[in-house]
């Protein structure tokens, strides 16, 4: 029996992690969409005037979360939407740094940065690559 080194293969971790990515940001997504002012006085350690717009950030979290979940299913398909979840994490980050909280960097806030952007773009980056190279590898090989 031959192996081929060369096939890549998309294996059931990277599946796991996409669930677990979409239960997080499930989670994550509700808690800042029903308690904003919790969250966002809790970022800001101080009790401030909570901007609307972080209820919609709320929403978009529960939407890639739910992208997540069904890319788990069919990732090599959704290769895509992963990628585009990746780069949610980077643009999401930046947007929230400079545009919501004026670039006040505390304790909380870069917690919550690492937490939720930067540790999930890695994961999901890796993912997004390997469900390209076994797409490609399927259109070569004629068995898309």
């Amino acid at each position: 029996m031959q192996t081929n080194e060369n096939i890549p293969v998309f294996t059931m971790p990277m599946r796991g992690i996409l669930l677990l990515a979409g239960i997080y940001n499930l989670a994550w997504g509700l808690f800042i969409k029903f308690f904003p002012e919790a969250f966002f006085q809790w970022m800001m350690m101080a009790k401030v005037n909570t901007p609307k717009i972080i209820e919609w950030q709320g929403m978009g979290v529960i939407f890639f979360g739910i992208l997540y979940v069904f890319s788990a299913f069919y990732p090599i398909r959704s290769y895509l939407v992963i990628g585009l979840g990746a780069a949610s994490k980077v643009l999401g980050a930046a947007w929230f740094f400079f545009f919501v909280i004026d670039m006040e960097l505390n304790k909380r806030l870069i917690f919550h940065l690492i937490a939720n952007d930067l540790i999930w773009f890695i994961p999901l980056l890796v993912i997004f690559l390997r469900a390209k190279k076994v797409r490609n590898h399927l259109i070569e090989t004629g068995q898309w």
